[in-house]
């Protein structure tokens, strides 16, 4: 069944299960959902497989249908919401997303910082890295350390510090760009995820 054998099965909100399954199902599904999006996407940006992997995971569980996911509004909180993810170092991306996702439930985020110190305490951490740089502006610095897509950096932070050459560059496309999103440019990505889950009969279950 691949590497998503591992993930609990059967579990939802409504199912029953342990707030502290509930947890640990966020996380497999979130770091197992990253490896995939990486081995099989490797030369894209963490903000992309990042993307990826939101995108799945609310498709799946209804939060967005798919054929609405690249409409503006949608994409623009999908993109939002993975941005402070893309600016944390490869081991602790796909955790920091499960968090902000566990945190928004209030069972989940009441339970996690009682019987999982180990993970509040990751997660406060990288939030406060992350706050700090948006506060003395040096957030840009962090997302270009591991996302190099010129374009994608320039439509994300308006104001960056880019040079002339770079700029020429991209300003031929931006355009272009400015009628789709980071979204539509990986939609069909989104879909063959999708397929692979489907081929290997895996279930995201959180």
């Amino acid at each position: 069944m691949g590497i998503f054998s591992k993930i609990i099965p059967g579990m939802s909100k409504n199912s029953g299960k342990s707030s502290d399954k509930r947890i640990e199902g966020y996380i497999q599904a979130c770091e197992n959902l990253y490896n995939l999006c990486v081995s099989m996407y490797p030369d894209k940006d963490p903000h992309e497989h990042l993307i990826i992997v939101l995108s799945t995971i609310w498709t799946r569980s209804g939060v967005f249908k798919e054929a609405e996911i690249d409409k503006p509004a949608q994409a623009r909180e999908i993109v939002a919401y993975t941005l402070f993810s893309a600016c944390l170092p490869p081991q602790s991306r796909a955790r920091v997303l499960a968090y902000k996702l566990i945190m928004e439930d209030k069972e989940l985020s009441a339970r996690i910082s009682t019987g999982f110190p180990s993970y509040y305490k990751e997660y406060s951490t990288a939030s406060k890295s992350i706050w700090d740089a948006k506060r003395n502006g040096s957030l840009i610095d962090l997302y270009s350390l591991y996302n190099k897509n010129k374009l994608h950096q320039i439509m994300l932070f308006p104001s960056c510090n880019i040079n002339e050459e770079e700029r020429n560059y991209t300003a031929s496309q931006y355009n272009k760009f400015s009628q789709g999103n980071i979204v539509s440019e990986v939609i069909r990505m989104i879909g063959q995820v999708s397929l692979t889950m489907t081929q290997q009969r895996i279930t995201l279950c959180i």
